[in-house]
């Protein structure tokens, strides 16, 4: 200990003898640390941290799959629900929830706030129960006792009720209906997501006395103790076979699968952060990379020190330990500073992701990340200090104590280190640089999509009316006309509709259909399309091309013919030999049965361009229906305005008050924001990608032009004798940048090589461009290139300076 105390020492007083050093090596070490520690507590916090729930590992999501579409996952029907309930064996309890907004109201203003209806045992499930009060009970899940009963969650249970601990036993109203508190969660209780404020039962029994197979449920289960993932997987696709058989109708197609409830949360990110990791890892690198070769150069400098402690009795191993812990203390001042910049980072990257990013408000920098940067500091003070440490202590007495040996003369195998160490700097640096170059190009394509609508000037806010007030389709049909006639009369307003499915709004409702005159369809067919209630002027607002037939009008009401609007992409599926113009369309849905009382035969009035619900994918077949032949209670407002579309917001909100001053807006975003948000995770990945990117391109050329600096230093005589016998400016240039180049060129290969197997791991993450795409490829080698050449030019000019009667003199 006393010895390494000493170590301590005398390497601090060398290192503050040389500030210079010091300072560039520390501040390159903290730009590589700092990104892996804030890169690695995103990581930990979204992929390493199990879930907040008591053994989460036995946590799973159940889905139904449909084997005609490659098992794809989707929701799950009542019955199928049930059927998995009664005839397991691997789950010790099961449970059903969606997600349902709810009005509460009760205060001075209506409030929307987040909810999910549940099937008692949910918390059994996920293993938290409520704080205060119960949970929900078996009974409360029949349809005769409607479940009027309701859990809340801290956050409303204070902003509420203050905190009042006689809330429990208190009646909430929700949808205009009295619930009854008996419950109040724990405060960091996030089950379905962290946004939701209310829970109330399912009531599955009244759905399926309702004779509906409408899949809509998301199902989670708790593995028995002992059964893996694989045996509940095998029991289950058994169950889905053995329904298969007993209900052809409606599961001949039906598979299940399982996805544990970490991989459910996290797993559409894993890949994106992966990408990230290995971006800073590279960072880290270049910056070992060049802080060994600062040191190398150092050691040059040192060699008569270290030649007189040698003679002076101290061995080898006491040389390297002694320049292990100069690097180490450098490491560690880096990893101190980078920290710094890891907690800034981290907060600022959390605050701009936190909407696209699962469990984002639980990133920070904590004991892990803490730990992490201690190892990482260590770590790489191994890794830049134990080349130069071992080259620099094989000391030749006779050479290094003879006057004049101070001079920086490398020996060959130092000279192909440095070489070396530059070349890896170069095919990281071409590595991030493609990628970067390629996720750019990619986000570029993206913006630049036609989505079917123009954004600009569009405000969209969502309303949904509670059941027991607004039951029947026609009081639904008189709340949106009232409320569009008075938001159509607002100053600055352009156009007014109401849509269900909003593009890019995350939410989409399809149906099954049959076009009259044609026979019904397979089995093995699927005649499905999303389908969307419209009012009148939806197109308008949101500048929708009509491009064949007719759009709706005030004059398709339930007692005219019902009428339908397809888009192109619906047209070129299932009429691509024919006008569809004029066929009908028979549309299966809960709707129609509810307004009409059976499916009715609808027109193709109209067929309109494709609008994309997701900018990455095609457009789906899509049906437009207008409102008032298929009324839906809850809608998304959508106004074009003629100015800045957020202020009217007020006088919109005032508006619907003013037809129902218990029904509140919520969810109010301009149709940019949504643009924005949809293309959120690929800007956030292109954006760390360049800067990562950018940072390695500085490091390597820092890294290229300090070796060749040196390599001047330490030609200066050789220059000096060449520019004597009569070498020309040119000649000098060209030798010094040939030597430089070479390195780059050979870098540059390497980092070619590397980068046409690093992208095609990435290339699901990438849209419109090739994973080697060449002119990415052939742009980075030339930058790249451009810059090498820079840092050799820089010292080369410095050589041609060389005065021949000094150069020689310079041994």
């Amino acid at each position: 200990m006393k010895t390494l105390l000493q170590d301590v020492r005398y390497g601090l007083r060398m290192l503050w003898k040389n500030p210079g050093f010091m300072l560039v090596a520390v501040i390159a070490l903290a730009l590589g640390i700092g990104a892996n520690t804030a890169i690695f507590s995103v990581v930990n916090a979204v992929l390493l941290r199990p879930l907040s729930y008591p053994n989460a590992d036995q946590i799973v999501t159940v889905w139904n799959t449909d084997l005609r579409e490659g098992g794809e996952k989707g929701s799950v029907a009542a019955q199928d629900f049930g059927d998995w309930q009664k005839q397991n064996n691997v789950f010790a309890q099961m449970s059903a929830y969606h997600y349902e907004s709810f009005t509460l109201t009760g205060a001075d203003q209506p409030e929307r706030v987040s909810g999910a209806r549940v099937t008692s045992g949910f918390t059994q499930v996920v293993g938290i129960n409520p704080a205060a009060g119960r949970a929900f009970l078996p009974e409360e899940d029949e349809a005769e006792v409607r479940g009027r009963v309701a859990i809340i969650s801290d956050r409303l249970w204070q902003r509420r009720f203050a905190s009042d601990p006689q809330a429990l036993g208190k009646t909430i109203t929700l949808n205009s209906e009295p619930f009854t508190v008996i419950g109040i969660m724990p405060p960091d209780f996030k089950f379905p997501s962290s946004g939701v404020d209310v829970w109330t039962p399912a009531n599955l029994n009244y759905v399926r006395q309702a004779n509906t197979v409408n899949s809509f449920l998301s199902v989670v289960a708790r593995l028995k103790p002992g059964v893996s993932l694989q045996q509940a997987q095998i029991e289950m696709e058994t169950i889905a076979r053995r329904l298969a058989e007993a209900h052809p109708d409606t599961n001949k197609h039906a598979g299940v699968r399982l996805v544990a409830l970490h991989e459910q949360t996290v797993g559409k990110v894993r890949l994106s952060l992966l990408v990230l990791c290995g971006a800073v890892g590279m960072v880290l690198l270049i910056a070992c990379a060049n802080v060994a070769n600062l040191f190398l150069a150092r050691a040059a400098a040192r060699r008569r020190e270290i030649a007189v402690r040698t003679a002076l009795g101290a061995s080898r191993l006491r040389l390297i330990r002694q320049l292990l812990t100069e690097s180490a203390l450098l490491a560690l001042a880096g990893g101190t500073m980078g920290l710094l910049l890891a907690v800034w980072g981290v907060d600022l990257l959390a605050s701009a992701i936190s909407a696209n990013l699962p469990r984002a408000k639980e990133i920070g920098v904590d004991r892990q990340a803490f730990a992490f940067t201690l190892f990482v500091s260590l770590l790489t003070g191994f890794i830049f200090g134990l080349v130069p440490a071992l080259q620099a202590s094989k000391t030749e007495l006779s050479v290094s104590l003879k006057e004049g040996s101070q001079s920086q003369t490398t020996s060959i195998s130092q000279g192909r280190f440095r070489s070396s160490l530059v070349v890896a700097q170069v095919a990281l640096a071409l590595m991030l640089l493609i990628g970067a170059g390629l996720f750019l190009k990619s986000f570029q394509h993206l913006r630049q999509l036609d989505a079917g609508f123009e954004p600009r000037q569009v405000l969209t806010m969502q309303l949904s009316l509670p059941e027991a007030k607004y039951s029947e389709g026609r009081q639904q049909i008189q709340f949106f006309d009232q409320a569009l006639a008075r938001i159509n009369a607002l100053p600055g307003v352009r156009a007014v509709g109401v849509v269900t499915n909003l593009p890019l709004g995350h939410s989409k409702e399809s149906s099954s259909f049959e076009v009259e005159g044609r026979a019904p369809a397979s089995p093995d067919e699927k005649r499905q399309a999303n389908a969307s209630t419209i009012s009148p002027d939806y197109f308008r607002a949101m500048d929708i091309s009509v491009t064949n037939g007719r759009a709706f009008t005030e004059r398709d009401r339930r007692e005219t013919p019902g009428v339908v609007i397809i888009n192109r992409a619906l047209a070129r599926r299932f009429f691509s030999d024919e006008d569809p113009i004029g066929k009908h369309l028979i549309v299966v849905g809960r709707q129609e049965r509810e307004f009409y009382g059976k499916p009715i035969p609808r027109e193709i009035v109209g067929i309109t361009e494709d609008v994309r619900f997701e900018l990455e994918r095609e457009a789906d077949p899509e049906m437009y229906m207008p409102y008032a032949q298929r009324p839906i209670e809850k809608m998304t407002l959508v106004v074009r305005t003629d100015g800045a579309p957020t202020g009217i917001t007020t006088a919109v909100r005032g508006a619907v008050l003013e037809v129902d001053k218990d029904q509140p807006v919520y969810n109010i975003r301009t149709m940019e924001q949504w643009l924005t948000e949809s293309v959120a995770s690929h800007r956030l990945v292109m954006t760390l990608t360049s800067l990562f990117a950018g940072l390695a391109l500085l490091l390597a050329g820092v890294g290229i032009y300090g070796v060749m600096a040196y390599t001047v230093a330490g030609r200066t005589h050789e220059i000096g004798i060449r520019v004597a016998l009569g070498a020309q400016r040119r000649d000098v240039l060209r030798l010094i940048i040939g030597q430089g180049l070479r390195l780059a060129v050979l870098g540059v290969g390497l980092g070619l090589l590397g980068a046409f197997a690093a992208t095609r791991v990435m290339a699901s993450l990438l849209y419109g461009v090739s994973a080697t795409d060449p002119l990415i490829f052939f742009g980075v080698a030339v930058l790249l290139a451009g810059v090498a050449l820079l840092a050799c030019y820089i010292p080369a000019r410095r050589a041609t300076k060389v005065d021949p009667m000094i150069a020689l003199r310079y041994e």
